[in-house]
């Protein structure tokens, strides 16, 4: 199923050699896996009828590894045979002791495990634990999501009292429906930032330290513009006494000046 949602991606060769334009591609897993590793060169070197037989006999191999080039667009793809979650847990291992990750990686061990290793019941948790595994032995973390979410909701948050402003001075909407904006929208918000400050600890602190700094800047640079302003408005000289300082001067007016 998963295999088949990503080749909606595919639909077209052009397509599929945009996406995958230079990129070292990394298919995992069992005999779906390879089909799907059929359907993405057929894709690719579909015009080549000739290329593709060749490719046919040496893919479908038993229980065998496959790797290919395409120099056209500077795409190296490489199947692997691992039919089973330990096999694809070991080369997740791999790659993080190695830490040398593909830029496009497609992973799918169902049927094989089922039947040889587990109950399909019992399937749901060994694809939990390798979900695990992928998430401590790839080079992201969650911290990010956190963060990221904490800062996407305050966005809104903002956005939404930005606009309702808008609709109040420069729209002169109906202060009903202008309220009425805030209150719908608004109330979603907030039940998401709710939801994400739980994450306040889990590194979703960083937007909100971000956000304090870039603030009091703002306010530094805003109270030193007041200071420099009331300064100015003090020791402004009056026309009338600059007036009587020039009479006194000796200043001479100009023919066809005032």
């Amino acid at each position: 199923m998963c295999f088949h949602l990503i080749l909606l991606h595919f639909s077209k060769e052009p397509d599929a050699s945009h996406l995958v334009n230079g990129s070292w591609v990394l298919i995992a897993g069992d005999s779906q896996a390879r089909l799907f590793t059929l359907s993405l060169l057929n894709l690719l070197l579909g015009s080549e009828p000739q290329r593709m037989d060749f490719v046919k006999t040496a893919l479908f191999k038993r229980h065998s590894n496959y790797s290919i080039s395409v120099d056209e667009i500077g795409m190296k793809l490489d199947f692997v045979w691992a039919p089973y979650v330990l096999n694809l847990t070991h080369l997740l291992t791999d790659f993080k002791t190695k830490k040398k990750y593909p830029n496009v990686m497609v992973m799918g061990a169902g049927l094989w495990h089922m039947l040889h290793v587990s109950n399909p019941s019992d399937y749901e948790l060994v694809l939990q634990t390798l979900k695990s595994s992928l998430v401590s032995l790839f080079p992201f973390s969650t911290d990010i999501a956190n963060a990221y979410g904490i800062a996407e909701v305050v966005v809104m948050l903002v956005t939404t009292a930005l606009v309702t402003l808008v609709m109040l001075l420069i729209w002169q909407t109906n202060l009903f429906m202008a309220l009425c904006f805030p209150l719908l929208f608004g109330s979603i918000e907030l039940i998401y930032f709710f939801v994400v400050l739980s994450k306040v600890m889990e590194r979703g602190w960083l937007p909100l330290v971000f956000a304090t700094f870039f603030l009091t800047v703002m306010y530094i640079w805003h109270y030193g513009n007041v200071l420099k302003y009331q300064s100015e408005v003090r020791e402004k000289i009056s026309m009338d006494f600059m007036i009587k300082l020039g009479s006194k001067l000796g200043t001479v007016r100009v023919l066809g000046t005032f």
